[in-house]
């Protein structure tokens, strides 16, 4: 080596490099042999290594505690995930404790095993702690998904019935500039009635520790108007023979009670969707059955005569009824309902309803010339509530898809949000859903 002294040789050797063993513990790598391992990979491997150390430890509690436990995981491998840790904790005594943001995760767990965090507390959603009866956890393991499960995450929670409410109220709530995305409200499609079942979660035995959290249900009041039953092309007549035919014509004196007068208004409809059974037809004559169906609505007419004027009283019944079903009132839960019937029938009656209409229309006719033509046939009708009966049974007896129309029907209200705006604020008919939006983002004065 020319850059040494003559005097003070020096030979260069490769030798491995003295260290103590804790500086060799710290240079050693645990990877998956793999290039470009993702950071959920990574993960997984450390927390596979973490309970390793966990299970040698021969003293003090078995406890593991898990920050974000999904973090930079698929969900399937998410799926897996919990799933070992399920059977690992049942294997070895293990108690774990996951904080997580994932609705895939709190979707595969049991309901019981969840806490809630909503306010700085907790609320464990175990039974006895929530209004949950022991068959409602029976019925949401099996359809809580993690469409729904996304509630957990929320701020406020709006619960409705069907495909339409679902498309619809986000679009409403961006009109009338209460974006649901930036208040953190989830809405929640049970996809039936079941709100009893959904709502309850949020609802406290504990009257000392109430949740106090925004619910809102919105559902239809569905009692038809009086003026559906005064057309007979609005029920639909089947193939099917009821054995009570015979005494269709039979009815006893109309009762006081009005509910009983609802059944029997209802009682001639179903009868009278036999009328063309194949028994029936040999019986008699094309014009004594025309002679009969005009005999039926006679005494649909009569009925309705007689309940016409305690329908509202009627009505207020119901939605009374509806209301401490679901738990109006009952900490922070709200029922909004459309009345009379549905949310469509609603809309079709509002201030929205030519809009509707022609929406409705091109959902179902490709020639502008149908459109046209149907269009002229409802102008005729000046009554704005039997006109909205009639656009709703068009839309019931076409086979319409409620969906497609509803999507339609957002897409036109975010093109002409300012308009729209207008006219929702003021409608009285949409009025349940102003106001249940309002609920959960915070009340008449929210701001955005």
């Amino acid at each position: 080596m020319k850059f040494f002294e003559d005097n003070n040789k020096k030979e260069p050797e490769i030798r491995n490099k003295e260290m103590s063993f804790a500086e060799i513990l710290r240079k050693l790598e645990l990877n998956l042999g793999e290039l470009g391992t993702g950071l959920g990979s990574s993960n997984l491997l450390f927390m596979a290594v973490e309970l390793l150390l966990l299970s040698e430890a021969e003293v003090g509690p078995k406890i593991a505690l898990i920050e974000e436990v999904e973090a930079h995981i698929h969900p399937q491998a998410q799926l897996r995930v919990i799933k070992h840790f399920e059977k690992n904790a049942n294997k070895t005594g293990m108690q774990y404790i996951f904080t997580s943001h994932s609705p895939v995760l709190a979707a595969s767990i049991h309901l019981e095993s969840i806490i809630f965090i909503y306010n700085k507390q907790a609320y464990p959603m175990k039974k006895g702690q929530t209004k949950l009866e022991a068959e409602d956890y029976e019925f949401l393991e099996r359809f809580l998904d993690a469409t729904k499960a996304n509630m957990f995450f929320a701020q406020g929670v709006i619960f409705v019935e069907g495909d339409a409410e679902n498309l619809l109220l986000p679009a409403i709530a961006e009109v009338i500039d209460r974006p649901l995305h930036r208040y953190g409200v989830s809405i929640i499609n049970v996809g039936n009635l079941a709100f009893k079942r959904y709502s309850s979660i949020f609802l406290r035995t504990n009257k000392i520790k109430l949740m106090n959290f925004p619910v809102a249900i919105i559902t239809d009041l569905d009692l038809k108007p009086t003026d559906y039953y005064n057309n007979p092309c609005y029920f639909k007549i089947d193939e099917d023979l009821n054995k009570q035919i015979a005494d269709l014509y039979e009815i006893d004196e109309v009762n006081s009670d009005l509910e009983a007068i609802y059944i029997q208004i209802n009682d001639v409809l179903n009868k009278s969707k036999t009328l063309y059974g194949k028994k029936f037809k040999e019986k008699l004559s094309e014009h004594e059955q025309k002679q009969k169906l005009k005999e039926i609505e006679a005494k649909l007419g009569e009925l309705l005569k007689s309940a016409e004027h305690n329908f509202d009283e009627y009505k207020v019944k119901v939605e009374n009824e509806i209301k401490e079903r679901y738990f109006h009132n009952v900490e922070q839960t709200r029922v909004f309902i459309s009345q009379p019937w549905t949310l469509e029938h609603s809309i079709a009656s509002s201030n929205l309803s030519h809009e509707f209409e022609d929406v409705l229309l091109e959902s179902h006719y490709t020639e502008e010339s149908n459109r046209k033509k149907q269009k002229k046939e409802w102008a005729i009708t000046l009554e704005q509530n039997l006109r909205a009966t009639k656009v709703y049974n068009f839309l019931l007896n076409k086979g319409v898809s409620k969906s497609v129309v509803a999507q339609k029907f957002a897409q036109y209200l975010l093109k002409h949000r300012q308009e729209a705006k207008e006219l929702l604020v003021k409608d009285k008919q949409l009025q349940h859903l102003i106001d249940a939006i309002k609920h959960v983002t915070g009340g008449e004065d929210g701001e955005v």
